[in-house]
């Protein structure tokens, strides 16, 4: 065991290091709905965890701006002008008690990081929109490497296959997307041995064929298995999410007409708290540039699209949680911030370095401050 945990602990290194933060980022005087501006800097709550940074060569913007205001870990963030709510009445990572106050407590309580271990991953592959049976997704798990790039590939790949002997579906099969069929859709199962706990990893997910015809390559970064979800069989839960091609043109078309360049790469995300569950209110942004405005989407889980009213009123997530953006360079580190307005304040919620591929989709939901970042 202290030989995985110092193995596991090596990458963490570099994570410190590339976590850009400021102990005192700033974001624009007011209350988030007096329309603040970049003259009078106040403090961003909850940024210990971003003690020190600087902007990278390649920001864009580098510097602040009226409709981007709030420094948040070195990406400017426009002001979120609603106070975080969690999201309710779900079928995925919706508040179960009904209490609409985010849990923030990882944000100055964070939950240390564990001795790693290698357990097996079982789950069920999800599916974001279209589609009916996630039969014929390829599953690849990887180390994170420095700066958001790919690590090392972790086992072997997993291709779900539509035999219901060798991947059983999830039972009873879900009806409630508007694209799944009246008897339901087939979320296939799937098994994956090896994997550590307690270390940053990136979920890969393709088209089975390589061609990319039925799914998208998708990159799904900020995936951590803690201890603690590990059972006594040495199995923790884990549910990967598959793409469908179909799906990335649609959610161009509605964020604004445009085509995805086959040369850059698209971004997709979730805003959870530290309890795992979707926040509606919270602004997110980048230090790379992107094609338009981030967009966030629509509140409606059963068929999700972009909501292009939401981003120039401020009103950020919906209770889905989910934000985009399209065309940005591939290739280099990317950094990510979440904001939300909690009693009053700005609070940076999340902070996160990622890349891009060609032609495929990076995604990253926020759960709040990770163990490793310090």
């Amino acid at each position: 065991m202290k030989t995985l945990a110092v193995a596991s602990l090596a990458p963490l290194a570099f994570l410190f290091a590339a976590a850009c933060s400021s102990s005192k980022p700033t974001v624009a005087a007011g209350d988030g709905g007096a329309g603040a501006t970049c003259a009078a800097p106040a403090a961003l709550e909850s940024a210990t965890f971003c003690s020190t940074c600087s902007f990278s060569g390649s920001a864009n913007p580098a510097t602040c701006r009226d409709n981007r205001p709030v420094n948040a870990c070195c990406a400017w963030v426009q002001e979120p002008k609603r106070e975080a709510q969690r999201g309710l009445d779900l079928h995925d990572f919706g508040a179960k008690d009904g209490v609409t106050t985010p849990n923030l407590d990882c944000l100055t309580n964070p939950v240390a990081l564990g001795t790693s271990k290698t357990v097996t991953l079982k789950g069920f592959v999800k599916l974001f929109s279209s589609g009916n049976d996630s039969s014929g997704v390829k599953i690849e798990i990887f180390k994170e490497g420095a700066n958001g790039a790919l690590g090392e590939l972790i086992g072997a790949a997993y291709t779900t296959s539509n035999d219901d002997m060798k991947d059983p579906p999830q039972m009873p099969l879900p009806t409630w997307s508007s694209k799944c069929p009246t008897d339901g859709c087939r979320l296939r199962s799937y098994t994956y041995p090896g994997i550590p706990t307690e270390t940053p990893l990136i979920v890969r997910t393709s088209d089975a064929t390589g061609t990319g015809n039925t799914w998208s390559e998708l990159y799904d970064y900020n995936i951590y298995i803690p201890n603690s979800a590990v059972d006594g069989s040495n199995v923790a839960p884990y549910n990967p999410s598959a793409v469908a091609a179909t799906d990335v043109n649609t959610v161009a078309s509605a964020a604004g007409g445009f085509t995805i360049k086959p040369d850059k790469g698209v971004l997709a995300g979730e805003v959870h708290d530290c309890g795992d569950v979707r926040i509606s209110g919270a602004m997110v942004n980048t230090d790379l540039p992107h094609e338009g405005e981030m967009f966030y989407f629509n509140d409606v889980e059963e068929n999700p699209l972009p909501d292009k009213t939401r981003a120039p009123q401020g009103l950020g997530t919906s209770k889905l949680g989910l934000f985009g953006a399209l065309n940005i360079d591939t290739g280099v580190p990317m950094r990510i911030s979440a904001v939300v307005k909690s009693g009053g304040k700005d609070v940076l919620l999340g902070t996160y370095t990622v890349q891009l591929f060609p032609g495929a989709i990076t995604a990253l939901s926020f759960r709040g401050r990770r163990p490793w970042q310090k």
